[in-house]
């Protein structure tokens, strides 16, 4: 070896190694830590050389040797056998088209699985949007319609998600907060579109631990600054939320309203609080939470009809939660066991109104648990018109009707148990001295083919029964069912404003597209509702 060989050599052994260097990146040293014995240790000098047995150190990191294969397993994939490249798939990493998605399936409600045909999903998408049944059995078939599993429309290439949008927006609109989150747990709500949906029915719901704690493990899917904002002042990140809501106000980020109740929600000593803020024409949940939180709670009776949820929880007051659910209750958008929970959570200190109301649910709660047919046969006749007046009463008929199968009333007591009966589909046996319209109702909600005789002629009640005793199709039409059907219930609902032939039409129409039991319903109700007198819903 030549001495620059040599030389070399000792210069690179002068030089400290890689472990030293990043030692001394982090911590370097002095001429004094040397003096001292401060000075960071050298790393550990090892003496092994290629050819001699690994140390015992070194193998335990060492990889571990591949297990010999079962020759039970499926063998390996085949090399490839050529230069081409194999075919390119694409698979969705998502849950696959939320469209599909629901709560119940095709089969439970009713429903053919390809009831949209053909038709686009934005032409879909818009007749849900305009859909507004006011008969119950509408409104229950709709229902069915918005959570059940369904194929997604013919035309929704490149439109996937709109529908199921479109229909957990219904849902919303409509107050049934139950049946719209069940659909977001159906599909996933860690998208950005269903999140925001999410988070708004939270809120209305006072229940935002988990939205919150989503958004928290990722601040992406929050629906806005002022979301993002309110779930860090929940966990007690104030300042956190402070910076954010400056950066939010010096870019010009939220509105002017989210603004001012954001920095009197986050500092309300250093907010402006001479005067209340202005009640809003346009209230978001997030808006109507942070109200509340100012001290300047909003009431719900002039706030859309999902808001009335904020007070279905008491904290309002016991009048504040019978107001809220009734109002749930008479759209049909929660179950009447609320309704019911809310009238025996106390005793009524007024009267008139809702507390007559509450009061005689309580005296007819009391006599059925006791079965006292007596109290009931003086209970009914006056407590079925007040819920009648005030459109509850379907809600009432749910609560109460079935539990009246089998009593013992006086005439007028046993023509009002039948009239409840009849309400939610429960037949009728004891009409024995039942009045002439009600044994032709019984016989129209039995499905009695005779039951168009039983009506004078001319009437609503013989137009309805010819138009129930129609056939299904053979086929759908080219466009699929669904958009016919939802143009047939609003022809049925017609009849609650005295449009008997165009009713009748959409009974007949109902009963073609495959729904002969929710038109019967639906006959029933617009008859009840004329021979009861009851407002038109």
């Amino acid at each position: 070896m030549r001495w620059t060989d040599l030389a070399l050599l000792a210069a690179l052994a002068a030089l400290p190694s890689g472990a030293a260097l990043a030692q001394g990146a982090r911590d370097p040293a002095a001429a004094s830590d040397w003096l001292k014995g401060t000075a960071p240790a050298r790393p550990p000098v090892t003496g092994w050389r290629p050819g001699d047995e690994v140390p015992f150190e070194a193998q335990r990191r060492r990889p571990v040797a591949p297990v010999a294969r079962p020759a039970t397993l499926k063998p390996p994939r085949e090399l490839a056998t050529g230069a081409a490249p194999p075919p390119v798939g694409v698979t969705r990493l998502s849950d696959g088209n939320p469209d599909t998605k629901g709560a119940i399936g095709a089969e439970a409600a009713r429903l053919p699985r390809d009831l949209w045909g053909a038709a686009t999903a934005g032409r879909v998408a818009e007749a849900i949007a305009a859909a507004n049944p006011r008969l119950g059995a509408n409104r229950s078939l709709l229902q069915r319609i918005l959570t059940a599993q369904l194929a997604p429309p013919g035309g929704a290439v490149g439109d996937e998600g709109r529908l199921f949008l479109a229909r957990v927006d219904r849902l919303i609109e409509a107050g049934r907060l139950d049946d719209a989150e069940a659909m977001l747990q159906s599909a996933g709500w860690t998208d950005g579109a269903r999140f925001a949906r999410r988070f708004d029915i939270a809120l209305l719901r006072d229940t935002m631990d988990e939205a919150c704690a989503v958004m928290g493990q990722r601040p992406g899917l929050a629906p806005g600054l002022g979301a993002r904002i309110y779930c860090l002042a929940r966990a007690g990140d104030w300042s956190a939320a402070a910076l954010t809501l400056h950066g939010a106000r010096a870019g010009g980020l939220m509105s002017p309203q989210t603004l001012a109740l954001m920095e009197r929600f986050l500092d309300d000593g250093s907010a402006d609080m001479g005067e209340a803020l202005p009640d809003p024409e346009h209230v978001t949940p997030l808006e109507f939470r942070l109200f509340e939180a100012i001290g300047q709670p909003l009431s719900t009776a002039e706030l859309p009809l999902p808001f009335a949820w904020a007070d279905l929880n008491g904290n309002a007051g016991w009048k504040a939660r019978l107001d809220a659910a009734e109002r749930l209750a008479r759209a049909g958008a929660i179950d009447p066991a609320l309704l019911a929970a809310a009238y025996l959570d106390q005793r009524p200190a007024a009267s008139g109104g809702v507390w007559d109301r509450a009061a005689a649910f309580q005296r007819i709660e009391a006599a059925l648990d006791a079965g006292d047919a007596a109290t009931l046969s003086d209970e009914l006749p006056q407590a079925a018109p007040l819920f009648l007046q005030a459109g509850l009463d379907l809600p009432f008929a749910r609560l109460v009707g079935p539990a009246l199968s089998g009593l013992t009333l006086d005439p007028e007591a046993a023509e009002t148990a039948a009239h409840l009966r009849l309400l939610v589909g429960l037949p009728e046996t004891q009409q024995g001295n039942l009045p002439a319209p009600d044994r032709a109702l019984v016989a129209l909600a039995a499905g009695d083919p005779a039951a168009a005789a039983a009506f004078p002629q001319n009437s609503a009640g013989a137009a309805y029964a010819e138009a129930l005793a129609a056939q299904p199709l053979p086929e759908p039409p080219p466009e699929g069912r669904g958009l016919a059907l939802l143009a047939a219930m609003a022809d049925v609902d017609a009849g609650l404003d005295g449009d008997v032939a165009r009713a009748a039409a959409g009974l007949r129409r109902m009963v073609e597209l495959g729904q002969p039991s929710d038109a019967r319903q639906a006959a029933i109700e617009l008859l009840m509702a004329e021979h009861m007198g009851g407002p038109r819903r």
